[in-house]
């Protein structure tokens, strides 16, 4: 592996202002195909096979991720998993689990403390770190990150990507440059020789909608964007286009926030998608019981309460549609949810038609108070804590699906 690195000529390109201070050190560390990686290196079967992480091809699955092996084929995330059997015929379909997921990301977030105090875990497969003060003491920034790599091969057998520069959205982009199992280097200075020969898709927040609308505009690479009139890109996206177009000349932040930093939840929520098209209300009502229970799981776990209920629903011809509802004190109830989003879909008269989809979520998030006095007689929630806590309890044993309330549709 040779790290692919960018040089200016000379330091004219800073501003005074980040002359008169230390030039910070990001770096940007993202696994390669990380969850299909993880199978592979725990069933040496699969090493050098396409493997392939989703749903099942027979249903109505969608790919995860999948090995460099089955991309090769044209195979990608998000893709339905009948399109991948097509495209890579060979593919090998491998279920996964978060416990085995979680506990690898953990080991790797923990391993990447050692070189930093600032590591900032992104997702379960990637993290931002500030080497600023470290950087030093392994010969330099490249130094460090290959000994970063070298440590996660040796604990993990996992290869992993990395992007170094001043300005953090720029190490993101650069970690995606050289992989698999890259290193990139952007020096300060040097941000623009970088960006603007990319396509605009490569810019970090655009997608592939946002891509299509820059091209109906005449913007087809970065430096497009980064020249374009600000009132006229305005017109069209507001101030988003003011920000992608602040990024598209090199112009970002350099925050890392420490995994310590707690950060603050918008929401949390989980959906379904049936196999076949539902119109039972039983089995719609089921698995809306399950989809609470899992919510509200979520909301425990993580010391959260919430106001308000968002139903979504589905149909066969892919038409979405959502509601919600506020409640005036916020709950982690696994009832409390179920009974707001049944309300929902039987105000709503969603179940006269055959369901494709239907998915619970709740937002205006605050944190849990610690409860001096359970206030039995005025909210419902109290009297159902100690069932949601014994169901915890037995769950954290016996794992996820070991227990459910009656009616439950259990996935």
């Amino acid at each position: 592996m040779n790290p692919k690195r960018k040089f200016c000529a000379n330091d004219r390109g800073r501003n005074e202002k980040s002359k008169r201070k230390q030039q910070r050190i990001i770096m940007h560390l993202d696994m390669d195909a990380f969850f299909a990686a993880v199978e592979q290196a725990h069933d040496p079967r699969l090493k050098g096979k396409p493997v392939i992480i989703g749903g099942d091809p027979e249903t109505r699955g969608v790919v995860s991720t999948c090995s460099y092996e089955a991309r090769k084929y044209g195979v990608h995330s998000a893709m339905s998993s009948a399109r991948a059997v097509r495209l890579c015929p060979d593919g090998i379909f491998v279920e996964t689990t978060s416990k085995k997921i979680n506990h690898i990301s953990m080991a790797i977030m923990k391993l990447l403390s050692n070189f930093s105090l600032q590591v900032e875990p992104f997702s379960v497969d990637e993290a931002f770190m500030d080497i600023t003060s470290t950087a030093a003491r392994y010969g330099g920034p490249e130094q460090l990150a290959k000994e970063v790599k070298r440590r996660i091969w040796e604990s993990q057998k996992l290869t992993s990507s990395v992007g170094i520069a001043a300005i953090r959205f720029v190490a993101k982009m650069a970690s995606g440059v050289n992989k698999p199992d890259g290193l990139t280097i952007i020096e300060p200075g040097t941000e623009i020789e970088f960006l603007w020969p990319q396509p605009i898709r490569n810019l970090w927040g655009v997608g592939p909608k946002s891509e299509a609308a820059f091209h109906k505009i005449g913007i087809r690479t970065i430096e497009d964007l980064a020249k374009y009139p600000k009132r006229r890109l305005k017109k069209y996206f507001g101030i988003v286009g003011d920000s992608l177009r602040d990024m598209a000349n090199g112009i970002g932040g350099d925050e890392i926030h420490p995994a310590y930093i707690e950060p603050v939840e918008k929401s949390m929520g989980h959906e379904h998608t049936f196999e076949i098209d539902v119109i039972d209300p039983n089995r719609i009502c089921g698995m809306l019981l399950y989809l609470s229970e899992k919510v509200s799981r979520r909301l425990r776990q993580a010391g959260y309460k919430g106001r308000t209920i968002t139903l979504k629903v589905k149909y066969s011809d892919l038409k979405l549609i959502t509601r919600a509802r506020t409640i005036h004190k916020p709950t982690d109830g696994d009832i409390i949810i179920f009974e707001n989003a049944k309300l929902l879909l039987e105000k709503n008269r969603f179940i006269e038609k055959p369901i494709r989809l239907i998915g619970v979520s709740i937002s205006k998030l605050e944190k849990r108070a610690v409860d001096i006095q359970p206030d039995l007689l005025f909210h419902p929630d109290e009297k159902l804590k100690p069932v949601d806590q014994v169901m915890d309890l037995l769950r954290e044993k016996y794992g996820e699906r070991s227990i459910s309330r009656a009616g439950a549709q259990l996935m």
